[in-house]
């Protein structure tokens, strides 16, 4: 599907620690013990509908690796908004920082990973107003003042969401006016829905007219996004535009419209299954996977009865994180001669320490010799069985 970039402006913490080391390893290519890495780049959000735990699962994707996932309340939160960009064809996708470092807890390897997707609050992801058809979008960068909106306050009072703050698409236009000292200046206008809603200063301007040239001698407009907020009281916009020198070369050739349409706002969206198990460690790890997974997403008696396998269903013998749920005999056992190795040892240690008691009061450098041998046995067969 065609990717969707949502609104990147926020940031929201998302969970990745002892759920997804093999996943996150893949996309380093390996780590190295105590030393950090990070990976930047675009990362795909995908509802999983399916999922076995909590079937509002929103999980964090980078290519076929599953790296992370919303926490519960967050991935509640979004999950309209998201699972309408996926019902209109698309594959929402957002900015994503990956921090990861391996690290040995009880003699294991384990990922020590955090991530940080940027994104902006959900009534926020999309514009308001779509953009216009014939129009290269500029990419978002930091914030620009809308300059003269109180002239146009009126109209923008009329655009403003009852939350008192919404996304919009402008269009910008190279303008000629003449000054206070009757000096004629380039400037450029601000318009929504072909209306002008202010301009950018003079010093502003000049970064934005090449760009509205070089897309007018493609018989198209230039659109950037912006941000609208009023009150009864006052109203006011910004936008959230690239400057020329922060524009890629690509843009200049491509001239992307990249804010598709989307289907409209409804109670629930048609959401296909998404849900893929991680590869976790069929042992200790898996378990941990899985208590970590349910505490973050508790679940009520409806959720849980809705996310428990249909009589007959083999999703739990299938799932490779469900490996603590078999019967005893399916596990694998530790080997007969180690476990006897275990016993003999426990003897020896025995033995030992009978014999260190019987020579304490005539031989005390014996006594001393066998009490030492006692520990070093005793913490082999107390190591050997805990590995075992």
């Amino acid at each position: 599907m065609t990717d969707y970039a949502l609104n990147d402006r926020g940031s929201l913490d998302v969970v990745t620690e002892n759920f997804y080391d093999t996943e996150i390893m893949r996309v380093f290519g390996g780590l190295s013990v105590g030393r950090s890495q990070t990976w930047t780049g675009l990362a795909a959000l995908v509802p999983e509908p399916d999922h076995p735990f909590d079937p509002r699962t929103i999980s964090v994707r980078i290519g076929e690796n599953k790296v992370a996932h919303l926490p519960a309340q967050d991935a509640h939160r979004y999950w309209d908004p998201i699972a309408r960009v996926v019902a209109s064809g698309y594959t929402p996708v957002v900015p994503l920082k990956l921090d990861a470092r391996l690290e040995r807890n009880d003699g294991l390897a384990e990922v020590d990973a955090t991530a940080i997707i940027s994104i902006a609050p959900p009534d926020l992801l999309f514009p308001i107003n779509p953009a216009p058809i014939q129009a290269a979008v500029l990419p978002q960068g930091s914030s620009i003042k809308v300059l003269d909106e109180q002239d146009f306050a009126e109209y923008l009072h009329s655009i403003v969401p009852a939350s008192g703050e919404g996304r919009v698409i402008v269009t910008l236009e190279a303008n000629k006016v003449r000054n206070s000292h009757g000096v004629t200046v380039d400037t450029v206008d601000v318009l929504y829905e072909r209306k002008q809603v202010g301009r950018l200063s003079t010093q502003m301007s000049q970064q934005f007219i090449p760009i509205i040239n070089h897309a007018f001698d493609h018989n198209l407009l230039t659109a950037a996004w912006g941000t609208i907020r009023g009150s009864a009281f006052e109203v006011s916009m910004t936008l959230q535009a690239a400057r020329a020198s922060e524009v890629p070369d690509a843009w200049y050739e491509e001239l992307p419209n990249d804010v598709p349409e989307l289907v409209e706002e409804a109670e629930t969206y048609d959401v296909p299954p998404a849900y893929i198990p991680v590869e976790t460690d069929r042992g200790r790890n898996s378990k941990k996977w899985r208590k970590g997974y349910t505490a973050a997403h508790p679940q009520g008696p409806a959720d849980a009865a809705a996310s428990r396998p249909a009589a007959g269903s083999s999703r739990v013998a299938e799932d490779p994180l469900a490996i603590g749920d078999r019967p005893a005999s399916d596990r694998r056992r530790a080997p007969k001669g180690a476990k006897a190795a275990v016993l003999a040892l426990a003897l020896l240690t025995l033995v030992l320490i009978v014999g260190a008691v019987v020579m304490i009061s005539f031989e005390p450098l014996a006594t001393t010799l066998f009490a030492i041998v006692a520990v070093a046995t005793g913490f082999m067969a107390f190591y050997l069985n805990r590995t075992l």
